[in-house]
């Protein structure tokens, strides 16, 4: 008997936290509704690098969902001092409604840069490791229109890698870059596929033993079915 109470204990739990919309309550509706603010201008950066904007939104809906404004900006001028003057090695904070960090922009311009995709778009990035270099970095990172750019590099970069993706259905290629934007842009396609269904999502400000993880690509194709 104890094991069938915890194989449904377990089942509903399965079920509940599939509920994302009711799991997040206000928070996903804040996070649908300035979508759907920003739909316009998003979808402009987007389309400029031929990228779906309704994938792009579905990859970074649940850093949308955590955003926090007062914690942002206190990253940010963390991330505007001692980055600018030490690097990742200074600060390396998360910033902006993605949630970018210095290193993931850093890694997203040093391949961008040896890819065909510069020279097919006509321009590169200064990876010098000079105060100039990192200050131009943070201001695209701290605006909207600088991390769309960047999201959208993204998906280039990850659907030049992995060509196979275009055979994976629509699901596989929703979860697989959503993975790829949490976890590791630099890890393999197997470890990306590995590693998606991995809880470690959770929208606490501190992660302690009481908090409740989630599946982040599960929460990214949830989304991308509702922005429909």
């Amino acid at each position: 008997m104890y094991i069938l109470w915890l194989l449904l204990v377990m089942s509903s739990a399965t079920v509940f936290s599939a509920n994302y919309p009711k799991v997040f309550g206000n928070d996903w509706t804040s996070a649908i509704n300035y979508v759907k603010e920003h739909h316009d201008e998003w979808s402009r950066e987007f389309e400029q690098f031929d990228v779906d904007p309704r994938l792009a939104v579905a990859i970074v809906f649940p850093e949308l969902i955590r955003y926090s404004m007062w914690q942002d900006e206190i990253e940010r001028a963390a991330v505007n001092g001692l980055y600018v003057s030490k690097g990742t090695d200074g600060a390396n904070f998360s910033i902006g409604r993605f949630q970018m960090k210095p290193s993931f922009a850093e890694e997203i311009e040093q391949e961008w840069n040896r890819s065909s995709l510069s020279k097919e778009y006509g321009f590169v990035f200064n990876l010098q490791q000079n105060n100039e270099a990192r200050r131009s970095r943070i201001r695209r990172l701290s605006n909207m229109q600088g991390q769309c750019r960047y999201l959208a590099i993204f998906i280039r970069l990850l659907q030049q890698r992995h060509p196979q993706l275009e055979q994976l259905s629509e699901k596989e290629q929703v979860c697989f870059l959503a993975t790829a934007y949490n976890r590791s842009f630099t890890a393999s396609f197997q470890q990306i596929k590995k590693i998606q269904h991995e809880r470690h999502f959770h929208t606490d400000v501190i992660k302690t033993h009481s908090t409740c993880l989630y599946c982040y690509a599960d929460i990214a194709f949830v989304a991308y079915r509702m922005l429909r």
